[in-house]
């Protein structure tokens, strides 16, 4: 308090808001309640090596101490900020009831037409290259394929990633040469001889049109997560792919959650290992956890992340085009 007060003799306007002070408060809080969790680049597979050799029990053990921690600092919303989602007009909108966006984090769509409105299940995960985004969001429902493009075509996002099967009455596009029509929209799949890499023109009324690439891969499984190596796979050609053109990227799974979480946690580490030179799990996690509380509800999935770090750094030549 002390503090704020002095900063306001200098600057009367700065902390104006409760919601100001508050954030400043769990900032502080955090900085002096949760140790120091970075490992530099060069000592990250020597360091996961000696803990998975230490006799310890299961919840003595890095990966797990963390994921406890993480737990304890979960948001926990009310639900008036999920006021939009739950709304009589969205709630069939949502494939589960139990997951909503924020409203403060969830992307509008903006060139809807009269019978839809601006709301799409989705938040917004902010990157750390400036102003980089990713756009989470579920498998669309039959009726909500067209806000998953209005989306896509509104936040100029050209890569989207599928981690599930899609539901089977809301494709994303039909054969190639085929128009999929949706009120303002329409939806051709070009020639693409890889199925895992497919080319398609979006097009909006008279706008110009954009091109995009969805990725996916066979060995999807709507029940399992994908091996490690698969999933490193695809990731390596996603970032290949934005690394040529640095807009949003939008990641698609069954819920917008489970398996969308943990492939945006790798993207955040390795993107932050490039700038930092260093491996911060528990704070990229914590930082997506704020945007979606739901990420990383299972302690399979933390782990998950650090066994796939460590085998990129250890195949470092295999992604060496990363």
């Amino acid at each position: 308090m002390e503090c704020i007060q002095m900063m306001r003799k200098d600057r009367m306007n700065m902390v104006q808001t409760y919601e100001q002070y508050e954030a400043i408060f769990e900032a502080l809080l955090e900085l002096f309640t949760v140790p120091d969790t970075s490992i530099p680049k060069k000592e990250f597979c020597q360091y996961i090596l000696d803990q998975e050799q230490k006799k310890l029990p299961q919840n003595q053990k890095l990966y797990k101490l963390e994921f406890q921690r993480l737990e304890t600092l979960r948001p926990m919303y009310p639900p008036s900020v999920f006021s939009a989602a739950t709304s009589k007009d969205n709630i069939s909108k949502n494939s589960t009831k139990k997951i909503f966006p924020h409203n403060r984090y969830r992307p509008y769509t903006m060139s809807h037409s009269g019978t839809r409105n601006d709301y799409i299940n989705a938040v917004i995960i902010p990157e750390y290259t400036y102003g980089s985004k990713i756009l989470v969001t579920q498998c669309p429902l039959e009726e909500t394929v067209v806000d998953f493009w209005t989306m896509v075509y509104d936040h100029n996002s050209h890569i989207v990633v599928l981690l599930d099967q899609l539901n089977k009455n809301a494709p994303l596009c039909l054969g190639q040469q085929e128009v999929l029509e949706f009120q303002d929209l329409t939806i051709v799949q070009d020639n693409s001889p890889n199925p895992e890499e497919l080319k398609l023109t979006l097009s909006h009324k008279e706008k110009e049109p954009m091109t995009i690439t969805v990725f996916t891969t066979s060995k999807v499984d709507n029940d399992a997560m994908l091996s490690s190596n698969i999933l490193l796979d695809l990731l390596t050609k996603v970032i290949k792919c934005w690394k040529k053109q640095k807009g949003p990227i939008t990641v698609v799974c069954s819920d917008g959650c489970s398996k969308s979480g943990v492939f945006v946690a790798l993207k955040l580490i390795l993107e932050k290992m490039e700038i930092d030179d260093e491996i911060d799990v528990f704070q990229v996690v914590r930082t997506m956890q704020v945007r979606r509380p739901e990420f990383f509800t299972e302690f399979d999935q933390y782990e998950y992340c650090y066994r796939c770090i460590k085998e990129y750094l250890e195949n470092d030549s295999v992604y060496a085009n990363l």
